[in-house]
């Protein structure tokens, strides 16, 4: 897209979208303490919902990223955005937790057809240099539709039950998915596009790359940064989805004053989308050791609230938001900017989902085993515990750097 009018248009829909579907998806986490005080829920019982929409997401992402590559991804992200919709409206009448952890499993199938559809829109649509800043703003999404889940659920808790929170979540997405369509559409009917895909294989035949799909995780180093997503995924969702909960047991505050207290980690998350960014402006930059040094920031935040837990509400929430916002930068690296880099091989989505699925598996475990070590052990355990994850993942990006350096330098010669 050479149009530079068009490509703002494009971002500018793509991120409303994403924006949306984490109001869909984040008001459960935001509605959590409300849910488990009015409901009579467990932490463990309630951890469930969350867990079962990870796990779906997770293996979601896995198929949408090889159907993204295939299909129209105007058509998925629509799917995507509408029946999210829809589950949100049967959340708000659901009063069972089978049948909650039911429909939020549902929720996480569906919200996995957005994210790499959408991210194959922005390779295939606009012009290389500006691929990975754009995957990366669209990051910015994430903390700001987090940031609106929890504000507008405090609102809405404070003038009603959880229930209206699902309602509106609901009715915001119905809206974006008609608008995803009609925006999509103008895109493709009045927009000069160049498919990257079509070139990608004239030139792959002539300098004889592999692009099989497990040929490029051996030769990519990216085969053993899964275990490193894992974690990633475990203190970024994880960790994000149980923080209304630790403030409140810890510090004796109402679930209004936590969810709204919460708001400050989505706002400090924007810095980490924006570290990102910056990270990416040097060409030769090593996503997976620049992940690297955020994991090292994780672990030494993790290791002061561990310290400092039920002394100070304000320095647990300082190192809460340091923490998530160095995995919002991972986040930003690993499943934006790094799939950006597969383009050239027409692999862009594929990459971006199995990637997602990785980080959205660590989501899942720990959004039911936070709760259940918690409830069990105590916070002050768990927290241990996530400093010792941050470390273990700085251990094995270690490797994985290597080869990545070396297969990205392929990657650029493949796009020039």
């Amino acid at each position: 897209m050479r149009n530079k009018q068009g490509t703002r248009f494009l971002f500018l829909l793509c991120w409303c979208s994403y924006f949306c579907a984490y109001i869909g998806r984040l008001n459960y986490s935001a509605a959590l303490t409300d849910m488990i005080r009015s409901e009579g829920f467990g932490k463990g019982e309630a951890g469930l919902i969350g867990t079962a929409f990870f796990f779906a997401y997770g293996a979601g992402q896995f198929v949408s990223g090889f159907l993204g590559d295939r299909f129209p991804a105007k058509r998925l992200v629509f799917i995507g955005l509408f029946s999210s919709g829809i589950c949100n409206l049967l959340m708000s009448r659901s009063n069972e937790i089978g049948l909650m952890v039911g429909i939020w499993c549902v929720n996480g199938l569906v919200q996995a057809l957005i994210w790499s559809p959408m991210l194959r829109l922005v390779t295939d649509y606009c012009e290389a240099q500006i691929r990975p800043k754009l995957c990366a703003a669209l990051n910015s999404a994430i903390p700001a539709g987090t940031m609106a889940a929890y504000g507008i659920t405090a609102a809405v808790l404070s003038l009603s039950g959880w229930r209206t929170m699902f309602l509106l979540g609901g009715v915001c997405l119905l809206l974006m998915s008609l608008v995803w369509y009609w925006g999509i559409t103008r895109v493709e009917k009045t927009m000069q596009v160049q498919t990257v895909c079509r070139e990608v294989q004239t030139k792959d035949s002539a300098a004889g790359t592999d692009t099989g799909l497990g040929g490029i995780l051996l030769r990519s180093g990216l085969i053993l940064l899964f275990a490193a997503l894992f974690v990633q995924g475990a203190l970024k969702d994880g960790v994000t989805t149980w923080i209304p909960v630790y403030i409140q047991e810890t510090y004796g505050v109402s679930p209004i004053l936590a969810v709204a207290g919460t708001m400050v980690i989505p706002l400090c998350n924007l810095f980490g989308v924006w570290l990102a960014a910056s990270a990416c402006r040097r060409a030769e930059r090593n996503e997976i050791v620049v992940s690297a040094v955020f994991f090292a920031g994780c672990a030494a935040a993790m290791a002061v609230l561990w310290f400092s837990s039920g002394k100070s509400m304000a320095v647990s929430m300082a190192m809460l938001a340091l923490a998530t916002t160095a995995m919002m930068a991972v986040n930003t690296l690993m499943t934006a900017v790094l799939p950006s880099c597969f383009g050239p091989v027409g692999k862009a989505s594929s990459m971006s989902g199995l990637l997602n699925s990785a980080v959205y598996s660590g989501g899942a475990v720990s959004a039911y085993g936070i709760g259940s070590l918690a409830g069990h052990f105590g916070w002050s355990k768990t927290i241990l515990i996530w400093a010792f994850l941050a470390v273990s993942a700085v251990l094995i990006c270690v490797p994985a750097a290597g080869k990545w350096g070396t297969y990205r330098k392929e990657l650029v010669k493949i796009k020039q």
